[in-house]
């Protein structure tokens, strides 16, 4: 029987070859050139033993853990799920393993589970700060933690960041309303308070002030980034007797539930109300009628995060901060 302590080593591994420990580790590493034929016996050594590298060693020789921290919003959504496996695929193929956290943009387990990251070891965090600013996630982990944000803000932003052109996606929108006669716009945007919500807003005003657009306070909605909470918003608007003609939302789901509330109202869309959404989750193209929306590139915001995190964990924190911003683009299909 093996005993716990009898669990094979680098050492036995290397006897087992017949080459040293540290030819074991560069065949393993891949860091250090060894032959073909030195590195078949490595690693049939290895599998012979079901040798496992000590994980907790390897990093206090090198202080790197190959972790990543990767918090997200609201795992049930489904533009998070498809950034998450971006992020994943990446990492995996460079050695790394990713710890995911569901913040429910709630500041104070924004904050709990930083700190619990941050005690264990990891190599960076990648995060969508929503009730925190960067600036108080920075104080959290430290000056020296690898840090990527999917959020934008004023000012400076104490970490990289990999952001959206919401301006110009949501500005198509606008554009293509316009051109179908509709100028009584109205928006349901996030919880307030958020950084989405903040600047989706932002996003939204910009694209109408440049069509000569004047949205009246009233037709702006906020909303829960849920189905339930798009359609409680959308009735609101829709139940005065000078409803806006069009909805933009801040992400599908409240653009699923915006044409769920419409139906219920007894109107049909796009012909009564034409309804726009955000981020083309694969539902937006099956429900009925199929969404209108901005394209939001989850696959390749979450490739860009990745690569940004490895990149300052390799150049350390003394390199000018990395600021990637991805194009959007309007989805034109039933809805709108």
């Amino acid at each position: 029987m093996t005993r716990r302590n009898d669990r094979p080593s680098i050492e036995s591994v290397a006897a087992a070859a017949g080459v040293s420990p540290t030819t074991v580790s560069h065949a393993l590493s891949g860091k250090r050139a060894v032959s073909a034929a030195t590195r078949k016996r490595v690693m049939e050594a290895v599998e012979q033993q079901n040798y496992r590298p000590n994980m907790v060693a390897r990093g206090l020789r090198s202080r790197r853990t190959q972790s990543v921290a990767l918090l997200l919003v609201d795992i049930a959504n489904p533009y998070y799920p498809a950034l998450a496996r971006a992020i994943h695929d990446v990492l995996a193929g460079e050695g790394y393993v990713s710890f995911i956290g569901n913040t429910d943009g709630d500041a104070a387990t924004e904050r709990r589970l930083l700190e619990e990251m941050v005690a264990r070891g990891v190599d960076g965090v990648v995060m969508q700060p929503m009730a925190l600013s960067a600036a108080q996630v920075r104080e959290v982990v430290g000056p020296a933690m690898p840090l990527v944000i999917t959020t934008d803000e004023y000012g400076d932003i104490p970490a990289d960041s990999v952001l959206t052109d919401d301006t110009r996606g949501l500005g198509e929108a606008v554009d293509h309303l316009v051109r179908r006669g509709i100028r009584e716009l109205g928006f349901v945007d996030g919880s307030p308070g958020t950084s989405t919500d903040a600047f989706r807003l932002q996003a939204f005003r910009a694209a109408v002030t440049a069509a000569g657009i004047e949205v009246p306070d009233r037709w702006i909605e906020h909303s829960p980034f849920d189905r339930e909470g798009g359609a409680a918003a959308t009735a609101r608007l829709l139940a005065g007797p000078d409803r806006p003609r069009a909805v933009l939302c801040a992400n599908d789901l409240i653009a699923i539930g915006a044409v769920q509330a419409a139906h219920a109202a007894g109107l049909r869309v796009p012909e009564d109300v034409a309804i726009v959404g955000f981020d083309d989750i694969e539902t937006a193209a099956l429900v009925s009628p199929r969404l209108t929306t901005v394209v939001n590139p989850a696959a390749a915001v979450g490739d860009a995060c990745a690569r940004t995190i490895l990149w300052r964990v390799e150049n350390g924190p003394d390199v000018p901060r990395k600021r990637t911003v991805l194009p959007t683009r309007l989805v034109v299909r039933q809805s709108a």
